[in-house]
């Protein structure tokens, strides 16, 4: 579990939306901020990838969020 991590995926900044994805083999690529990704069979554009270590647990995986909306 080196790599592991926590995806959270946002869609169109409604908190209600979010999506959790674990990745506990370090194999999904953070997406890069303006890139395009498929997500639920519609292209979401990534406006903002936040990464979070808890410093009060070191041995918690990161969480990146990831912010998207929609492309048009």
């Amino acid at each position: 579990m080196r790599n592991a991590r926590q995806f959270v995926y946002r869609y169109d900044g409604n908190a209600n939306s979010d999506e959790v994805v674990e990745d506990f083999d370090g194999e999904v690529l953070v997406p890069e901020k303006g890139q395009v990704i498929p997500r639920n069979g519609k292209n979401w554009r990534v406006v903002e990838v936040l990464t979070e270590q808890t410093l009060s647990n070191p041995g918690a995986i990161p969480v990146c969020r990831v912010f998207l909306t929609k492309v048009d």
